[in-house]
């Protein structure tokens, strides 16, 4: 119980500075401060571990990733080459939802931290005849990027579901299928609330096939990166560390221009997220936090039904990684679903809670990029959030009764 109260209260003092326009980084470097504090952590202990969270390899390949993406996302755009992608694309769809949808649902096919940054420029671009607010473009943005998350093996959080359960990969998909259907309806009724179908101003049309040629030409850099990273399984800062040498030679940048870019394009407050957000989830690990509050709801006593959606979800909600609330929550609630053969049903509605938590957290990456990129206010967007995230767990009702 007493995890549960420390937990909670450091995440009412995240929410209220994060409601009071606080850098989102330096907050969740002071929430794991709280936290540190509240274990009686000793003070070494806790920068041992701020170190760890920043030095470990999955970090620096994280913060790479993100430095390599917005580079990308500067030279794509100062080139003209985003425009021309969202121009093109425009001719073959005549409906400017349609874009904003696509291009994050795309982009989202890979998994990486910072996707955001590349689809929403995308956003914009297919927006800027529209008179939408700052929140709810980021909300569009964060919502078509994440369907995939609840079918698609290229994300691990699935996969390590599949092991741990040791139940088929495919049956799992099949089972959260409902999920991801669900994301895509509620976002067509929430996303475009208050926007027409009026086409993206494309000027003089050159043709639909012409259109797609060029729509192609401008995407292959993206769609280059998909297929190093997803097919040919090439490490992610290798593949876009490469993309962008080669964005930098075709477009013919030279040493000046280069710097330039570099010093326009890579944001020390972007980054400084990275480091609060992974800062806080160390020390979410070090103190057992999250293990203590499982580990009082499995013995509380409380429906089984109300654990298994409960846990996972605040799991979620604190560690905005998806990966996290599997490995953390699923091996102390399997016995609760089953044993040695969960239920799907039943595993499926964990993994749909987990995952809403990690969509409703201040510390999700994506979110919190969205939020920085269009300045919105991040308590609008969080308005616009929570109620179509509550529809899509309501969709556990499908694989719960089907599946159990």
């Amino acid at each position: 119980m007493i995890d549960l109260l420390k937990t909670l209260a450091v995440l009412v003092a995240v929410v209220v500075m994060v409601r009071r326009r606080w850098h989102l980084g330096a907050v969740m470097a002071l929430g794991a401060a709280f936290l540190a504090f509240s274990y009686l952590t000793p003070p070494l202990k806790f920068l041992g571990g701020a170190w760890v969270a920043l030095a470990s390899p999955k970090s620096l390949e994280m913060t790479a990733t993100l430095v390599f993406t917005m580079i990308m996302e500067h030279i794509l755009r100062t080139t003209g080459t985003l425009r021309r992608m969202v121009a093109s694309l425009s001719e073959v769809l005549p409906d400017s939802r349609l874009i904003m949808a696509a291009m994050p649902a795309m982009i989202g096919m890979l998994p990486s931290p910072g996707g955001a940054v590349f689809s929403a420029p995308m956003v914009r671009e297919a927006s800027a005849h529209l008179t939408l607010p700052a929140d709810q473009k980021a909300f569009i943005n964060y919502w078509y990027r994440h369907p995939w998350e609840y079918i698609s093996p290229l994300y691990p959080g699935i996969i390590l579901v599949a092991g741990l359960s040791r139940i088929p990969y495919q049956k799992i998909v099949l089972a959260n299928s409902a999920f991801a259907v669900s994301v895509i309806f509620w976002g067509v009724i929430f996303c475009f609330r208050g926007v027409g179908s009026a086409p993206v101003p494309v000027g003089e049309t050159v043709g639909k096939r012409r259109a797609l040629s060029t729509f192609i030409i401008s995407v292959a850099p993206i769609l280059a990166t998909l297929i190093f990273v997803v097919v040919l399984q090439v490490n992610p800062v290798v593949a876009m560390g490469g993309m962008t040498a080669l964005l930098f030679a075709v477009h013919r940048y030279g040493p000046a221009r280069i710097v330039t870019t570099l010093r326009e394009s890579v944001s020390v407050k972007a980054l400084s997220l990275i480091f609060g957000i992974m800062i806080f989830q160390e020390t979410l690990r070090l103190t057992g936090a999250l293990d203590g509050i499982s580990h009082f709801f499995v013995a509380s006593g409380l429906p089984v039904l109300f654990i298994i959606t409960a846990i996972p979800f605040l799991a979620g909600v604190m560690t905005g990684l998806t990966v996290a609330f599997v490995g953390i929550t699923f091996p102390i609630l399997m016995p609760l679903m089953g044993g040695d053969i969960p239920s799907l049903g039943l595993l499926s509605l964990a993994f749909g809670s987990g995952f809403a938590g990690v969509m409703l957290s201040p510390v999700h990456l994506c979110l919190v990029l969205t939020g920085e990129y269009f300045g919105a206010d991040m308590a609008r967007v969080f308005r616009r959030l929570w109620i179509p995230q509550a529809l899509v767990l309501a969709a556990a009702v499908v694989p719960v009764y089907i599946f159990s």
